[in-house]
């Protein structure tokens, strides 16, 4: 038995056993994953993250207590004791929802509540020049934020932000058609010096030289996921572009090397269903020969909503993986944080699960916990502050795990947030997390770490 990849060491304090009870009767933890391949053998604990190989005497023993509990001499007399220590086997009544709660209690304990908010989606316009046939946002009302409203951001931002650095996230409708609206609200902060940085989603098709070198300069602009659907036909007939002439598969391309060219990021997100699987592939060798220099790119596949939330998702998202693999053959990084595999837990795992250090705001300047959920469920503005304090107190209030999640073993890569309200929950949200970790283990039994650490946790 060996630790392949250490896991999470904070919570590794707070859960790992020292002694173990003489006369308990031990099972294998919910929170524990198995995964063998090639007669290798893992275990990981989705908790702390960590990751054992098993010798295959080992994962034998360990076998037998999915038929029945075992009592501490056989796990001692099969060399199963570390397992136990760190929570992959537990006693018969342990409680592995209880202690998640009480993990993340304590790390945000630990960790101190900032004042302030530190983090705001902004929609400058929910205008765009695209008519994408997937669209979520379609039949929402077209409005653009006034100069006076940017204005009032900007001083909301100030009073609120309590002396902390600031993160903006630029999201639409399509945010480069309020380009100037953008410029003016980071112009004002960099006036008033709020240290400020800024991410963007964007169809990239309204990006100039000229406007990468803005973005950068004076948006402060580090990363942009830039949206496409594949092939150049699929895109091209999925955007439905207003002035196709001059907006289209090409017009992306440059715009996404102009902003590499700037040294921001550039992750472009490839938006994937039934209809544009069968030329994913050799879109991703387009890909490949555009962008000889990937210094700056990435790539990752993602199921639209509509296909996430269909009855053939699983097979879809094999597929995705599969394609993924041929994606790093070819050497196209990827953007693994957009799945959220990070090696430390989250202790919120969204923005609506932010304990209130994040909000998103409309074009007439409306307060959100989330840019997919509904217009209706705006608690206030940037005006008056909170004006509906009741529903301002229920999506902030801590949420228990839905019962049929507290056995699952990827409860704490799961947001509490609103649960099946949540936009982004889907049904056969356990096979998913099952495809995507095997995913992660297969390649880390190959030798390459498809997890790191987030950007935050880097610094």
């Amino acid at each position: 038995m060996k630790i392949l990849k250490k896991g999470d060491k904070r919570v590794a304090g707070i859960i790992n056993k020292k002694t173990l009870g003489e006369d308990a009767l031990y099972r294998i933890s919910s929170l524990s994953y198995r995964y063998s391949k090639g007669g290798r053998y893992l275990i990981r604990n989705t908790l702390s993250f960590e990751v054992t190989e098993l010798t295959e005497q080992e994962n034998t023993a360990l076998s037998q207590l999915d038929d029945a509990p075992v009592t501490l001499d056989f796990i001692r007399d099969n060399g199963l004791e570390q397992l136990a220590r760190s929570r992959c086997i537990v006693e018969t009544d342990y409680d592995e929802a209880g202690k998640y709660r009480q993990v993340i209690f304590l790390l945000k304990t630990m960790a101190g509540r900032k004042e302030g908010i530190t983090s705001y989606t902004i929609l400058p316009t929910t205008a765009c020049n695209a008519r994408c046939t997937y669209c979520y946002e379609d039949g929402i009302a077209v409005r653009s934020m006034s100069p006076d409203t940017a204005d009032r951001l900007v001083d909301y931002i100030c009073e609120n932000r309590a002396g902390h650095k600031v993160s903006l996230h630029w999201f639409g409708g399509e945010p480069t058609a309020a380009a100037h609206i953008i410029t003016r609200i980071c112009t004002a902060l960099s006036e008033r010096e709020v240290p400020f940085t800024s991410d963007m989603i964007t169809n990239a098709s309204l990006i100039t030289r000229a406007l990468a070198r803005e973005a950068k300069e004076v948006w402060h602009l580090r990363r942009v996921q830039v949206s496409l659907d594949g092939y150049r036909t699929d895109y091209e007939l999925r955007k439905r572009y207003l002035d196709p002439a001059g907006h289209n598969y090409d017009t992306a391309m440059r715009a996404v090397h102009y902003l590499a060219d700037e040294g921001i990021k550039a992750d472009m997100r490839v938006n994937i269903d039934t209809e544009n699987l069968p030329r994913i592939e050799a879109f991703l060798h387009d890909i490949k020969a555009e962008f000889p220099d990937t210094s700056n790119i990435s790539l990752y596949l993602a199921l639209l909503f509509q296909a996430q939330h269909s009855a053939d998702c699983i097979p879809l998202y094999k597929e995705l993986f599969r394609l993924s693999d041929i994606q790093k053959q070819l050497g196209i990084p990827q953007n693994f944080a957009s799945d959220h595999k990070s090696v430390r837990i989250r202790t919120n795992y969204c923005m609506a699960d932010s304990d209130g250090k994040s909000v998103v705001i409309a074009p007439d300047g409306s307060f959100n916990n989330c840019e997919h959920l509904p217009e209706g469920r705006s608690w206030g503005n940037i005006f008056f502050g909170v004006t509906d304090p009741a529903l301002y107190k229920r999506l902030f209030a801590p949420v228990l795990p839905d019962e049929q999640c507290e056995k699952c073993p990827f409860l704490p890569e799961c947001t509490p947030f609103y649960k099946k309200g949540c936009p982004g929950w889907f049904e056969q949200c356990r096979e998913y997390h099952s495809l995507r970790l095997e995913s992660i283990l297969g390649r880390l039994l190959e030798g390459t770490d498809s997890e790191r650490l987030s950007e935050t946790e880097e610094q």
